[in-house]
């Protein structure tokens, strides 16, 4: 119980912190730009930094478990809360600014319609969350197999 209470601890601290990262990054992008799309920069920047977090995590979590299952379940917890970050809680507060009312405004309304259809929504978040997830415990098992594959031994070996 106590590898479970760590691995979802981890997973939903990280996945806060890297969301966190990415949403003040995309913000910072649309005051900068004062465009809602995200520039190629800016996806590049938060991809990085989500990858930092996550495969430190990794790193951290292999610390403590010596095995690279409990950062694979770890980063798929983080990779899918950083990307709830990433589109839901960015798309809420992009509406309410300015800057994604003119965009929205300038839509035609046929990519109104579009753009309002829940089930379409529904299908590309879950597509989003499924990819987000899957790279996660990639990248978290890679930062717990990289520690314990590399780290320099700490005790003699017998």
């Amino acid at each position: 119980m106590s590898r479970l209470w760590l691995v979802l601890r981890e997973g939903l601290l990280f996945g806060v912190i890297a969301g966190t990262f990415v949403l003040v990054v995309r913000l910072v992008a649309v005051f900068a730009t004062n465009d809602v799309t995200p520039t190629s920069f800016s996806d590049f920047v938060t991809s990085a930094l989500g990858l930092l977090i996550v495969g430190g995590a990794g790193r951290k979590i292999a610390a403590s478990t010596k095995t690279t299952s409990a950062g694979l379940q770890m980063g798929a917890i983080a990779g899918g809360i950083s990307e709830l970050f990433r589109t839901v809680v960015a798309a809420i507060i992009l509406s309410y600014m300015p800057a994604g009312q003119a965009a929205y405004n300038k839509l035609s309304p046929v990519a109104k319609r579009e753009a309002s259809d829940l089930g379409s929504l529904v299908i590309n978040l879950g597509l989003d969350l499924a990819l987000a997830i899957v790279f996660g415990a990639m990248i978290g098992w890679l930062g717990a197999w990289s520690l314990l594959r590399f780290r320099p031994p700490r005790e003699p070996l017998s």
